[in-house]
C-alpha cells in the first residue's frame, strides 16, 4: 500500500496498552514520527517511553533527584523473582524514604497509573510480557530496619524475614522460628499471613500504614483481619512497618532451635533450587496436603517446558533453566487437572500471578 507524503523514519509501537492520551504525548516528543503502525512488540526503549507518558515519567526523575530514590524504567522483572521468571515493567521504583514514597504514591493515583509492590518476589508470577506498571521495591535502608526494645521488635516492611527472625534469636526473644528459610520480607509475609508451626499474624501488635492517599495510620492486630495465607491488608496501600511482641529465652537455646527447624526444611524442601515456594494453598479439612495430592497422582519431576515439579517437594515448581510464566501457568493446570480427576479436590493457587 502507498503511504502519501515523503519517505520519513516510521516507529513502529505496541499499542495494544496504550491510550490515545500517550501516543499522542508520545508523538509530540518525536517530530520525526510519521506513522504509527500498531504491533504486539517493539523496541524495549520504545516500549518504555509509551507506557508511561513523558510528564510522569519526568515527575518520578524530579522526585528521585530530590529524595534520594531510585527509578529505572523498562526494567526486567525476572532479576527480582526467587523463580526468575519474567518479562519488563514500565518502571522498577525504589523510593529512599517513607516521605517520598508518600508523594509517590499521590502522584502516580492521581496520573491514573497501576502500582503494584513487589517484595523478594517470592510469591508472585510475573508474566512473560512483563507489567504495564510501577512496581515499588522497598529495599532502601530506612525500609529495612529492624530494632529490639525489651520484648518487641520493630521491623520495616522491606526487611527480610529471614534478617529478623536471626535477629530476634540473637537477642533471645522466640516465636517466628517456624518461617526460616520463607524467602519473603516481612511486608510480603504479612500480606499473605505467612505460616509454617506459626502464623506471623499471631506474633504482630500493629502495623504502620500507607494508604492509596497517602495517609499514614497505626493499624491495631485487632483492626485486621488474618485467616489462612490471606490478610485485610490490600494492594490498595502498603505496609511501611511492623510491631511485633515476642517470648524471651536465652539466646543459645533460640539460636539452637532455629537451626533444628532450617534443617528440617532443608530435607524436606528444595531451598536451594529457583522456586516460588509452596504453589498451591492445602485443602481445608482434608486428610492429605496439595503435596502429598500431587505426589499421589505421579506428578513429581513433571515437567511443562523448563518448568518442573520438584522430586523433593510436590509442591514446589522450580525452573530448570529457561522457564516461562506460560510454562509454570500450563503445569499449574496439569496438576489441577490430575488432582481433580483422581480426588474431585479443586487445588487453588497460594501464588498470585499478576
Amino acid at each position: 500500500m502507498l503511504l502519501p507524503g515523503p519517505l520519513r523514519p516510521v516507529w513502529i509501537l505496541p499499542v495494544r496498552s496504550m491510550t490515545n492520551g500517550l501516543i499522542a504525548d508520545y508523538l509530540s516528543s518525536h517530530e520525526k514520527t510519521y506513522y504509527v503502525i500498531p504491533a504486539e512488540a517493539g523496541i524495549h526503549k520504545m516500549m518504555a517511553d509509551t507506557m508511561l507518558n513523558r510528564k510522569v515519567r519526568d515527575s518520578l526523575d524530579r522526585l528521585c533527584s530530590g529524595g534520594g530514590g531510585t527509578v529505572m524504567f523498562d526494567h526486567p522483572l525476572h532479576e527480582h523473582s526467587t523463580i526468575s521468571i519474567g518479562g519488563r515493567a514500565s518502571a522498577w521504583y525504589m523510593p529512599a524514604s517513607p516521605e517520598e514514597l508518600r508523594e509517590a504514591v499521590v502522584l502516580l493515583a492521581d496520573s491514573g497509573v497501576r502500582t503494584i509492590v513487589v517484595g523478594r518476589g517470592s510469591n508472585v508470577l510475573i508474566p512473560d510480557k512483563g507489567l504495564d506498571a510501577v512496581v515499588i521495591n522497598l529495599s532502601a535502608d530506612l525500609f529495612r530496619e529492624i530494632t529490639f526494645r525489651g520484648r518487641a521488635v520493630t521491623a520495616g516492611a522491606g526487611a527480610g524475614l529471614g534478617e529478623l527472625i536471626s535477629g530476634a534469636c540473637a537477642h533471645g526473644l522466640t516465636g517466628l522460628e517456624g518461617l526460616v528459610g520463607i524467602p519473603a520480607s516481612v511486608g510480603g509475609a504479612l500480606s499473605v499471613n505467612a505460616s509454617y508451626r506459626t502464623a506471623i499474624s499471631e506474633r504482630l501488635s500493629r502495623a504502620l500504614f500507607l494508604s492509596a492517599a497517602g495517609e499514614t495510620k497505626w493499624i491495631e492486630k485487632e483492626n485486621l483481619e488474618f485467616g489462612y495465607r490471606r490478610s485485610s491488608f490490600d494492594r490498595k496501600g502498603i505496609i511501611l512497618q511492623a510491631v511485633f511482641q515476642l517470648d524471651e529465652e536465652l539466646p543459645a537455646r533460640a539460636q539452637e532451635r532455629l537451626k533444628t527447624y532450617f534443617a528440617e526444611k532443608i530435607k524436606k524442601q528444595p531451598l536451594g533450587e529457583r522456586s516460588l515456594g509452596c504453589v498451591f494453598k492445602n485443602p481445608g479439612q482434608r486428610k492429605y496436603a496439595s503435596g502429598e495430592l500431587i505426589d499421589r497422582v505421579g506428578m513429581k519431576g513433571y515437567r511443562r517446558g523448563a518448568a518442573q515439579v520438584s522430586r523433593k517437594h510436590a509442591n514446589f515448581i522450580i525452573n530448570t533453566g529457561g522457564a516461562t510464566s506460560a510454562d509454570v501457568i500450563g503445569l499449574m493446570d496439569d496438576i489441577r487437572d490430575k488432582v481433580r480427576k483422581k480426588f474431585l479436590i479443586e487445588l487453588e493457587p497460594e501464588i498470585e500471578i499478576l
